[in-house]
C-alpha cells in the first residue's frame, strides 16, 4: 500500500513539474528540479536534431558545432529569458551549459549517425 502511494505521489510530482516547465516565468523554488527540467529538455533537442541532421544530410564538424550552439542557446534562452530564472542562481553559464550535455551529446550522435546511415547508404 505504502510502494503504491508513493508511485502516485511521484507521478503527481512530475506532472507539476512538466506543468511549470510549459509556463514561462514558473516558481522554482529547487532549482534541482529547473535543472531536471532543463537536462530532459536537451535530450528531446539531442534526439530531434540527430534526426535532422541525419535526413539533411549534414555530416562533419560542422554538424556537431551547430548542434552545441544550437543546444546550448536553446537552453540558456530557455532558463534566462522563458523561465525568467537568473543563471547565477542556478550555477552561472558553465552549469546551464554542461548540464545534461554528456548524455544529450550521445543521445545526438546515436539518432544523427543512425538517421544518416539508413536514409543515406543503400
Amino acid at each position: 500500500m505504502h510502494r503504491k502511494q508513493q508511485t502516485e505521489s511521484e507521478a503527481a510530482s512530475w506532472k507539476q513539474t512538466a506543468a511549470k516547465a510549459f509556463v514561462g516565468g514558473s516558481e522554482w523554488p529547487d532549482k534541482d528540479e529547473l535543472l531536471d527540467v532543463l537536462y530532459w529538455g536537451k535530450q528531446i533537442i539531442a534526439l530531434v536534431i540527430g534526426v535532422v541532421w541525419g535526413m539533411i544530410p549534414l555530416h562533419g564538424f560542422l554538424a556537431i558545432m551547430l548542434y552545441v550552439a544550437i543546444s546550448t542557446i536553446v537552453g540558456q534562452f530557455y532558463v534566462t529569458s522563458f523561465q525568467k530564472v537568473d543563471e547565477d542562481a542556478v550555477g552561472g553559464f558553465w552549469e546551464l551549459a554542461k548540464e545534461g550535455f554528456g548524455s544529450a551529446f550521445a543521445t545526438f550522435m546515436v539518432s544523427w549517425i543512425g538517421i544518416y546511415s539508413a536514409v543515406h547508404f543503400e
